[in-house]
């Protein structure tokens, strides 16, 4: 479904984003994660066509869209819920859902299904999102995401100063996102969550790529090794 080949993305001179490439299938519930400045968030604005590319290519369902601008992509199925919400605060929660249907997609998504995938928004509804609570606008968030029909949803930060009760609520809520077969890439910086609810994990370290393995094949110790980089140095010493 997602195809990432050898990407370089620049502030200025600074490489943020380093030859990274990646596969994510459709179906693929994937974490990327890494220390803060690792270039998690720049690889999914990337991605998703909120910053320029400076070499390599993204494909999405086998379509080239390097060069694609970021509403063409939403109108494709690819859909990010962005660091820091981005919702408008004086806007309802019924309004910033309701922005999500501006990208006119077919499929099972709309208002109803929201506020039964994320009750705690029902009595909210009319509610200015600069009073919601953490919890509630990650959930506005994500739900404006989905009102589009996504075919895959890219998450940036979910648990983002979140308490641990409050991110247990959010992906109770996004567990049911994968049993419809919505693919699924997200920032966590929650190792063992990463681990428990992805079928893979691609670490990122000074932007590149320095693990990427199916969660079943790798471990605690081992992601904890890639996020640190001392797995290279490991491996320098050995050498």
């Amino acid at each position: 479904m997602l195809s990432v080949r050898n990407l370089d993305v620049r502030y200025g001179q600074f490489r943020a984003v380093q030859d990274v490439s990646m596969e994510i299938a459709q179906g693929d519930i994937v974490s990327l994660i890494g220390a803060n400045g690792a270039g998690k968030s720049t690889l999914l604005r990337a991605i998703a066509g909120a910053l320029p590319v400076y070499s390599g290519s993204v494909s999405f369902k086998q379509q080239d869209v390097t060069q694609t601008p970021s509403s063409t992509r939403v109108k494709q199925g690819l859909s990010l819920v962005p660091e820091g919400r981005r919702l408008f605060a004086d806007m309802t929660v019924e309004e910033n859902l309701l922005l999500g249907t501006t990208v006119k997609r077919s499929g099972d998504w709309n208002i109803d299904r929201i506020f039964e995938t994320f009750p705690n928004l029902v009595k909210r509804r009319h509610s200015k999102t600069g009073h919601l609570s953490g919890g509630e606008q990650q959930a506005t968030a994500i739900g404006r995401a989905l009102m589009s029909n996504p075919d895959l949803l890219i998450l940036d930060e979910v648990s983002l100063g979140l308490s641990p009760l409050v991110v247990d609520q959010v992906y109770a809520s996004i567990n049911s996102l994968k049993g419809a077969g919505t693919t699924i890439l997200l920032v966590e910086q929650d190792l063992g969550r990463a681990i428990s609810f992805s079928q893979r994990a691609i670490c990122m370290l000074e932007g590149k790529v320095v693990l990427d393995k199916p969660t079943c094949d790798t471990n605690k110790e081992e992601i904890t090794q890639a996020y640190f980089g001392l797995h290279q140095s490991n491996n320098q010493e050995a050498s």
